[in-house]
């Protein structure tokens, strides 16, 4: 039944009686369980892809929105003088800001508890951790609940207490890009395997992928702080610059000016790889579009590929083009990919 409601409200087909049904649902606590799992299901499987792109979440809470004060400004005009309104359209208003939070919990994985007081973090205390994974084929943006943003790449994973404001430490597995709001009290931390990456209000890219030999941090705006675990000696970067560690090492390699458009790259929706061997480049595709691909034949065992492909490039036009510097023939279907060299 909730389902049909959010439906009928983003369709601006809310009866006066359905919105005070939602409004009450929307307080009570099986809304937070539904829009933290169930509601990324729902958008996916009953809006257009194509109208709500990567990275354009904007477009539906601007639409959410728009329905709700088109609903509030429609149900106030029509009230019942008798005074049997059953919800008035002040009184919806504030249900549909609430209501208006809760959505944008399932679109943006918002975490806020503004309302609630923060506390510092001791020893004795037991961190609650929340977690968002992107499988293959996916990407999202994670707000957070200071106001950082969180661009999360496929086939990556990021951990955080529940109480980010006070305690901002991520634990990152695969690759993301982090918008950084200024706290000075409350350095903001990523962990990527024995690499910390401390920031106070800045921007950077961290890759750590487990097939990779190699994480690297690439910082766009401010300053951090690079520390390897277990050793004394941090690295400072300035924008564009960028730090790599070998993975099992233990050791910063050495500082290296970034191609801060390279970076950046998969969060425009730019598919990019430079001198990879095939089969990683095959991983890479395998990532982007979600799909399994299968290899037979003598495929090529040495040598570089290189490539960039226009922002939502096509897995097929990739693979045709590919087709140019190797021979092989392909088939597609049902999230699988068949090469034959």
């Amino acid at each position: 039944m909730i389902k049909g409601l959010l439906k009928k409200l983003l369709l601006s087909k809310l009866s006066k009686t359905e919105g005070k049904l939602l409004s009450n649902w929307l307080k009570g606590p099986e809304s937070d369980r539904f829009f933290s799992e169930e509601f990324d299901e729902m958008v996916e499987k009953d809006f257009s892809i194509d109208k709500y792109p990567e990275w354009q979440a904007e477009n539906l809470k601007t639409k959410i929105l728009g329905e709700i004060r088109a609903f509030e400004s429609e149900k106030s005009s029509a009230r019942d003088n008798s005074g049997k309104t059953g919800i008035s359209g002040s009184s919806f208003f504030r249900y549909a800001v609430a209501a208006s939070v809760s959505l944008l919990l399932g679109i943006f994985i918002y975490s806020l508890y503004q309302n609630e007081p923060t506390a510092s973090i001791s020893d004795k205390q037991i961190i609650s951790w929340l977690e968002k994974a992107n499988p293959a084929g996916k990407k999202t943006i994670i707000h957070l609940s200071d106001g950082s943003k969180v661009y999360l790449n496929a086939e990556s994973k990021i951990r955080y207490p529940e109480n980010f404001k006070s305690d901002r430490r991520i634990f990152l597995d695969g690759e993301a890009f982090f918008e950084v709001a200024e706290d000075s009290l409350h350095p903001f931390a990523v962990v990527a395997g024995d690499l910390t990456t401390t920031a106070l209000g800045t921007s950077f890219n961290i890759k750590s992928f487990p097939e990779e030999s190699q994480v690297s941090l690439v910082l766009v705006t401010g300053k951090v702080k690079a520390e390897v675990s277990n050793t004394e000696a941090p690295a400072f970067l300035k924008p564009g610059q960028g730090i790599s560690l070998s993975k099992g090492s233990g050791q910063l390699l050495e500082t290296f000016e970034a191609n801060l458009e390279q970076t950046l790259f998969w969060k425009e929706g730019i598919l990019h790889f430079e001198q990879v061997s095939f089969m990683d480049l095959i991983t890479q595709l395998e990532r982007w579009y979600g799909v399994e691909i299968t290899v037979s034949g003598d495929y090529p065992k040495n040598g570089g590929f290189s490539g960039t492909f226009k922002k939502n490039e096509n897995l097929i036009n990739v693979l045709q083009t590919i087709q140019f510097s190797e021979e092989f023939s392909f088939q597609s279907g049902d999230k699988k990919v068949l090469i034959q060299f």
